[in-house]
């Protein structure tokens, strides 16, 4: 049965993702394998970001690939602020390329192996941490992120501390939650959280854009929920009720204290977005 991919080419379904990577080629299924692409001496990162989305759509894939690996190596060297576009838009617009180009399914697992292995070495383990997260979520693949945060809780527990925010959604997946609950620090978590509310809804509300109004509600909706549901399971009942405390007080919403009702009856909201 033919179908058509988000960049509007057809491809024959299940029988095009079969076919080995040599054979794309052979049959010429898969454009040019190899990119004779430059950065240039001064590059853009959004720039080039833009080129790659453009190239995929218009089947230059070989050219696309090179663009996504360029940015996702250097962009932070040219534009620091461009740190969340490289672990959110930039990897959805290149797991679509692997849709349709097999090659660059596997060069972005390859990289996701590669900041595994930084982990595990104890190699700029943060970020590379961070990297894998982002990479298994949008390969839908969190279960390896979960695996990953186990092997650091029995041989490197500091780092264990140190990306487990980054990890908790992982872990709720799993209902790991006696290991979430090793690592919770209640207090430090929902002052963080209240400040990312209040900072981003007041610049909403300044904005009158409903939609991110709307992502910041659910988002502080979810991480407080989680939070207390957490302490719950884990039998932290005191540490629960406080937090849920101070939770009401922030914020008088009829759907938000739901929320925090449920989590103190020990219902683990799944994780979002």
């Amino acid at each position: 049965m033919t179908t058509h991919s988000r960049y509007g080419r057809r491809r024959s379904g299940p029988f095009l993702r079969r076919l080995s990577v040599g054979a794309l080629i052979l049959f010429g299924l898969a454009g040019s394998a190899r990119s004779d692409w430059s950065p240039g001496n001064q590059p853009n990162p959004q720039k080039i970001l833009n080129e790659a989305h453009g190239d995929a759509r218009a089947g230059r894939y070989a050219d696309a690939l090179a663009k996504h690996v360029w940015f996702h190596e250097n962009a932070l060297q040219y534009a620091p602020a461009m740190s969340g576009v490289r672990l959110s838009f930039a990897l959805s617009y290149w797991v679509t390329l692997g849709e349709a180009y097999p090659p660059a399914l596997e060069k972005l697992k390859a990289v996701r192996d590669e900041a595994e292995r930084n982990v595990r070495a104890d190699k700029d383990a943060g970020q590379s941490f961070r990297d894998l997260a982002a990479i298994n979520r949008e390969l839908k693949e969190v279960e390896k992120t979960k695996e990953l945060f186990v092997w650091l809780d029995a041989n490197n527990p500091r780092m264990a501390t140190a990306v487990f925010r980054t990890a908790r959604p992982s872990l709720v997946e799993a209902k790991e939650y006696a290991l979430c609950g090793k690592y919770l620090d209640p207090d430090r978590t929902f002052e963080r959280e209240l400040r990312f509310y209040t900072e981003h809804k007041t610049r909403a509300t300044e904005e009158n854009t409903k939609e991110f109004r709307n992502f910041v509600e659910k988002s502080f909706t979810n991480e407080v929920a989680t939070l207390v549901a957490i302490l719950v399971v884990n039998g932290r009942q005191a540490d629960a009720e406080r937090i849920a405390g101070k939770a009401r007080e922030a914020w008088d919403d009829r759907a938000f204290r739901e929320a925090i009702d449920r989590a103190m009856k020990g219902e683990v909201p799944r994780p979002w977005p």
